[in-house]
């Protein structure tokens, strides 16, 4: 730009100015239809006093080419995963293909990401496709999508209703502007429940809730958090797909196989993304207690089952995720619960606690010293250790143990201390 058209000096924008003309921009992104070619515009922005003067420079793009992936508006503590988005979106758009299901959503082109939501091996996007309201969910397994010509399924009365809730508990909806501040809720069979805010996107309402239970013994409600005044939300609609299209089966014919298969599927108030593809590792047992470890890539969970005193002659089973990843340590405790706690009605002098930790993976034995004369050998499964905890430790916040991984060769491969609980 030359000094002789007379323009004022170039000025930055100021912040508010700048996320203003942002945010008008994506919603007017958000609102306009698909079309054959799309243009970009460049546009310089000079800030005179009192007046605003802009240029545009438009140029043609290819007519493949998918729309731009837009940031996250401000304030709506958002994120978005440009990398997520777009593998998640592509294996959504190849299982729509391989189901025949192509003449029922907007071609691939016309699905815009909004935000991700990440959690270990379980990815959901927040999109448009054509306009619509989109959620695309993968698992290391699995995809499923929901069907962007259902209407949501709204609570009576509101704008705020679901469009998508999958087998491990991933809910999508939309957020009527009026319940802004509004939390989700979700009552798991047998009393336990969740609370979580609702973040939704300003451009769409959009949100998405990650409540890891088993949508078929789970009731979700929306309001204010843990009031009984909430509103419950209606079933979503069927997802227009929901397949497992790289599809893995670990062992589930040995005895510590069959236990994880069953105390995973048993599980309640943890729904374990992959679950099938958990190869198991150390099993323990103890008259009516179990306790059994299972390992997938770098995710680790641990499972429990022991009677469900409060309902004689049943079990109840609760998984321990490892979400975070793979793991930069060589060695860590992971969290379980005690079994035949009192608290559960279990008669006096039952409680069992296990010690379960993860290892590296070229361990194949381990000695677990309590600090108290007594010791155990265990037998390392896949980077996977568990042993019952002796009866007279205190399990405190700073009791330790320490432990000492082999390899085959006899090798140490881990010397330290870690927490005991």
């Amino acid at each position: 730009m030359s000094d002789d058209l007379g323009l004022p000096p170039r000025r930055d924008l100021p912040d508010d100015v700048r996320d203003r003309l942002r945010a008008e921009l994506r919603r007017g992104l958000a609102k306009r239809g698909p079309s054959k070619v799309w243009y970009a515009a460049a546009a310089a922005v000079v800030l005179a006093a009192g007046a605003l003067v802009a240029s545009q420079v438009l140029r043609p793009q290819p007519v493949a080419a998918p729309p731009p992936v837009p940031d996250p508006i401000p304030g709506d503590h958002l994120t978005l995963d440009p990398k997520v988005a777009t593998s998640s979106l592509d294996r959504c758009w190849a299982a729509v293909r391989a189901a025949g299901k192509t003449d029922r959503v907007p071609p691939r082109e016309d699905w815009v990401p909004l935000f991700t939501d990440v959690q270990g091996t379980d990815s959901v996007v927040a999109a448009t496709a054509g306009g619509k309201p989109l959620f695309c969910e993968t698992t290391e397994t699995t995809v499923t999508l929901s069907d962007p010509g259902a209407t949501p399924a709204y609570v009576p009365g509101t704008r705020t209703g679901l469009l998508l809730h999958t087998a491990t508990g991933v809910v999508g909806g939309v957020l009527d502007p009026a319940a802004k501040g509004a939390h989700l809720d979700s009552w798991i069979e047998g009393g336990d429940s969740m609370s979580q805010t609702i973040r939704p996107s300003s451009v769409t309402g959009q949100f998405v809730g990650m409540t890891r239970s088993d949508p078929a013994r789970t009731t979700l409600t929306v309001g204010k958090p843990m009031d009984p005044d909430q509103k419950t939300l209606p079933a979503a609609p069927p997802p227009l797909v929901a397949v497992a299209d790289r599809p893995m089966a670990a062992d589930r014919t040995s005895p510590a196989g069959r236990a994880l298969g069953d105390c995973l599927a048993a599980a309640r108030t943890e729904v374990i993304p992959d679950a099938a593809a958990y190869s198991p590792g150390p099993l323990l047992e103890a008259g009516d207690f179990r306790v059994v470890m299972g390992r997938f890539g770098g995710q680790v969970v641990v499972c429990e089952t022991q009677p469900d005193y409060q309902r004689p002659g049943r079990t109840k089973s609760r998984a321990f995720p490892d979400f975070t990843g793979p793991k930069t340590e060589a060695a860590r405790t992971l969290t379980v619960d005690t079994l035949g706690h009192p608290e559960s009605g279990a008669p006096p002098g039952t409680a069992r606690h296990p010690y379960v930790a993860a290892l590296p993976t070229t361990a194949v034995e381990a000695t677990l010293d309590f600090g108290i004369g007594t010791s155990a050998e265990v037998e390392v499964v896949d980077g996977m250790a568990a042993a019952w905890i002796p009866a007279n430790i205190a399990l405190t916040p700073e009791a330790m143990v320490h432990v000492q991984a082999r390899d085959a060769q006899g090798k140490v491969v881990y010397d330290g201390s870690l927490r005991l609980v």
